[in-house]
């Protein structure tokens, strides 16, 4: 295989891993955002604190998975970019739901779909995460678990030279944490009900710190800057851990060799076993009535304005991303972590989250779900001032968070200029 053959490969199927983390993520987040974490009607029952107890956990951990996927997107961008390829993230989310993952062999199990909280769903998310058996072959297409995956493009690694790599300047940062899965919504409680036990009023932040409850490792959510051969089968290693965990382990429960940290597979696996001693009843008090894989064609065009504007709002924030792997230094910093930061917790995660307060009214009580459909801007020149007409557009009556507005028009603009400096 010449140079230019080993390159368009490696190219193709880094590409392919980035739009499959790019497919796992909203289908993870939809159900994330379908779980009530603090769910009011737990009080009057026998098992109402066991229960609310789970929510929490289930909430947190979901979360967890879901920020390392983004942090799997990123490894493999930057393997792609030290390479000297470009990442496409921007409209590669996968669509319409259900959906097939990218390469993924044909009939060897269900489709995925957007789903609410279920135990049904926690079983589709370990089809996602399955371990790979010892004996099976690294595949490029038609694989049957994703470690097959990326042990083909491993093995294509293994083949290039250290005088292949360059690029870091434009690869993201890896000091910032942006990526920890340890943050405000995967962080969870021993005790659900712990708020409800006295403070200490000489020390207030005791009966909270007792009880937190970390997913990962404060190490795992860091990128790293591809250099060379060595770095790239890293990054490679550690996506693959973190969501299927060790060949050789019957259990598949740790991502690490010292045993102190949960693979994906292993966490949607303790919450299929802890889910068992809850009825559908129970699961009903702590799950949103969300629809299944709803469109925005399919939805009464007076929510329409608020599903467009979450659609743009995730949209722009992997054009964020994107944009962010062409530029450097503070340019970059002010595009990505700033940005995504902003983004993520500040503005996505209240639209989302205030969503669930519109109901349908149609036979089944649904509520408002997200779609995670791609939104296409007219171009990089006019992308933040569409958001903000967007944001404008939405009705009171929807209930959208009164900052929202302000905080997009605060999002940095990727129209990035010839200067190189970021805008606001």
């Amino acid at each position: 295989m010449t140079k230019e053959e080993l390159r368009s490969l490696l190219y193709s199927h880094l590409q392919t891993a980035i739009e499959i983390e790019l497919s796992t993520i909203p289908i993870y987040l939809y159900t994330y955002y379908s779980i009530n974490r603090q769910p009011q009607d737990t009080d009057n029952l026998s098992n109402g604190r066991a229960l609310a107890t789970f929510a929490n956990k289930a909430g947190g951990l979901l979360m967890s998975v879901a920020v390392e996927e983004m942090l799997h997107m990123s490894l493999s961008s930057n393997i792609l970019r030290a390479l000297g390829g470009e990442p496409k993230l921007y409209c590669k989310s996968p669509g319409p739901f259900p959906t097939n993952l990218p390469h993924h062999k044909a009939g060897s199990q269900d489709s995925f779909g957007l789903e609410p909280f279920s135990a049904a769903q926690l079983k589709k998310f370990e089809l996602i995460e399955l371990p790979e058996k010892e004996d099976s072959k690294p595949q490029a297409d038609n694989w049957t678990t994703i470690g097959q995956f990326y042990r083909y493009i491993a093995e294509l690694i293994e083949q290039t030279d250290d005088s292949d790599y360059g690029n870091d300047e434009h690869q993201l940062e890896a000091h910032r944490g942006y990526y920890s899965p340890n943050n405000v919504d995967t962080v969870y409680p021993k005790d659900a009900y712990y708020i409800k036990q006295p403070e200490d009023p000489f020390d207030p932040v005791k009966r909270g710190a007792s009880q937190a409850q970390y997913p990962d490792n404060r190490d795992s959510g860091l990128l790293m800057k591809i250099r060379n051969k060595k770095d790239a089968l890293k990054a490679m290693r550690k996506i693959m851990l973190q969501g299927e965990g060790f060949q050789d382990s019957q259990t598949h429960e740790e991502d690490d060799r010292e045993g102190n940290e949960q693979t994906h597979w292993y966490k949607y696996e303790e919450l299929l076993k802890e889910i068992k001693a809850f009825s559908d009843k129970d699961l009903q008090i702590i799950t949103y009535p969300f629809p299944s894989n709803p469109t925005r064609a399919n939805y009464p065009s007076q929510f329409l304005p608020l599903v467009d504007l979450a659609n743009a709002t995730y949209s722009y924030l992997f054009l964020l991303t994107e944009t962010a792997f062409r530029l450097r230094g503070h340019a970059q910093a002010a595009l990505f972590f700033i940005g995504m930061h902003k983004g993520m917790i500040f503005i996505l995660d209240k639209i989302l989250g205030g969503m669930r307060y519109q109901y349908l009214n149609n036979e089944q009580g649904q509520v408002l779900a997200p779609t995670f459909e791609n939104y296409a801007f007219s171009s990089l020149a006019s992308a933040k001032k569409e958001l903000i007409a967007l944001c404008e557009a939405v009705p009171a009556s929807m209930g959208l968070d009164s900052n929202i507005l302000q905080r997009i028009k605060d999002l940095p603009d990727v129209n990035v200029g010839p200067d190189g400096i970021v805008r606001f």
